[in-house]
């Protein structure tokens, strides 16, 4: 039984707890669609959100992608098993071997080898095609074995989703819109932020700022070539309508969206993922696994599908419990890690009949405590018994990655400044040639640690980064140009 009082009560909390805007939920329950909303989807205007207001899901994308990949297969126009240079001939990856035997299921299950790599590609959104993604693949060193471990992975979802444009012959929005939104019936669905800011009906996306302390309005992310990985936007509605087809496994009021076979492959276990569950977790999850663009795992003795999705302004979560016939989608606009998850938490303790924990609360404090143990890390400190061995200026230049592109380095107040398209890294002086990188916008918290490359004359020819925390090696730019 849905305590809709509870659930109100519950939302305002995580609100304010969370410092979210707003949250838009549907819950389906046996065959009923109940929604509930709190806050501001306008903080300027103070208007309220309802089931249709269109949020960007960011990752919640990934199973519309794994959707579309399955009718592909069910249409007998590809295979799961198929390696991707069958349909982009052009493919190559780091590992020669990789590169020839990744399979349209690999890059699914996200069992590549490769890390995430976020800055090979999030900086040049602006600027990359197709194309460009493509030949980065062969320049991006794995840190794991093929097919040995899971490693969640966009670039690889960008890849699907060509896969998906040369294999139907039309671009990967035109195969989703045609062969999943329009046959559910959808009404709207937004593919890129033209289509969110062209409908009458959107949030808008915050960001909380550490130096105000208060939500501010950012733009929202246009992710053009990389849009199969996550650039949708959709009513809590519609992405529990979907939630619900997959449950039903791929059928809708009698229609057959998907096949019950390609369904079955999307919510079945690929790979086990091995990362730690955060701390308040620790319990209540378990064999956690990966499927096809879904999430596989067991929620206090019970097995509960789901994805979350996080875009520049927003955090969506969506999950269902197919033992159950019960889902639940939750939207919010704002990057506040855990409030919806809470949520999604709080209805699965109230449908599953489970002792109700406090997870809004506890999740928010887990973050503010992750919060202060950032901003104790980021007080490095030069060492002087251990002085750089060159000036900062001489550090400063062009260098360049040709995974990663170029980067311009410069020097200001005893810190260095690392251009990289978009992004802005800033570097301070530890010991010796060693340096602490920190990026406060895709890798906020993390100290990155960078190493300037001296030739035997003392000139900087190169500096290693380490810009992901799962890679032991570091990304190597080699100097192009000096700037005075």
């Amino acid at each position: 039984m849905i305590d809709h009082d509870l659930i109100q009560k519950q939302l305002e909390e995580m609100l304010r707890l969370h410092k979210v805007p707003s949250v838009s939920v549907t819950i389906y329950n046996k065959g009923n669609y109940q929604h509930f909303s709190a806050g501001h989807k306008d903080m300027e205007t103070s208007s309220s959100p309802d089931q249709d207001t269109l949020y960007a899901i960011g990752s919640c994308t990934k199973s519309f992608t794994a959707g579309a990949i399955g009718i592909l297969c069910d249409q007998g126009l590809l295979d799961l098993d198929d390696p991707v240079q069958k349909y982009i001939p052009e493919f190559q990856m780091y590992n020669s071997y990789a590169g020839i035997h990744l399979t349209v299921r690999d890059m699914l299950c996200h069992r590549c080898g490769l890390p995430r790599h976020e800055l090979a590609w999030y900086p040049w959104l602006d600027q990359f095609t197709e194309s460009d993604i493509i030949r980065i693949f062969r320049y991006l060193e794995p840190n794991q074995p093929f097919r040995y471990k899971m490693q969640y992975q966009n670039l690889m979802y960008a890849l699907a989703g060509f896969v998906i444009s040369r294999v139907s012959g039309m671009p990967w929005a035109d195969f989703i819109e045609k062969y999943l939104i329009a046959p559910l019936d959808f009404g709207q669905a937004a593919y890129d932020a033209d289509d969110l800011l062209s409908s009458a009906n959107h949030a808008k996306g915050y960001r909380l700022k550490k130096t105000s302390g208060r939500n501010e309005e950012v733009a929202y992310a246009t992710l053009g070539a990389m849009n199969a990985a996550g650039s949708m936007g959709l009513g809590s509605r519609q992405l529990a309508m979907w939630n619900v087809l997959l449950m039903h496994e791929g059928n809708m009021d009698g229609r057959q969206i998907i096949s019950q076979k390609m369904v079955r492959e999307m919510t079945s276990p690929q790979m086990l993922v091995s990362d730690p569950v955060a701390a308040p977790l620790d319990g209540s999850l378990s064999m956690q696994s990966y499927g096809l663009g879904l999430f596989v795992e067991n929620y206090r003795g019970h097995t509960v599908i789901q994805h979350s999705g996080h875009i520049d302004g927003f955090i969506a979560d969506q999950c269902f419990v197919p033992s159950e016939d019960f889902a639940c989608t939750v939207l919010t606009n704002s990057e506040s890690p855990y409030g919806a998850r809470a949520i999604r938490f709080c209805l699965l303790d109230a449908m599953l009949g489970l002792e109700a924990k406090p997870w809004i609360k506890d999740l928010a404090d887990f973050y503010h405590r992750t919060i202060k143990s950032w901003e104790s890390a980021e007080e490095t400190v030069s060492d002087p018994a251990y002085p750089c061995p060159v000036s900062l200026e001489k550090i400063c230049g062009q260098y360049e990655n040709p995974g990663y592109g170029p980067i311009t380095v410069t020097a200001k107040d005893d810190l260095l400044s690392v251009k990289l398209g978009t992004l802005t890294l800033k570097g301070r002086h530890c010991r010796g040639q060693y340096f602490i990188f920190t990026e406060d916008h895709v890798l906020t918290g993390e100290r990155l640690e960078g190493q300037i490359d001296l030739n035997i004359a003392g000139d900087v020819i190169g500096i290693g980064i380490k810009l992901d925390s799962a890679s032991e090696k570091p990304v190597y730019f080699k100097n192009t140009v000096h700037v005075p």
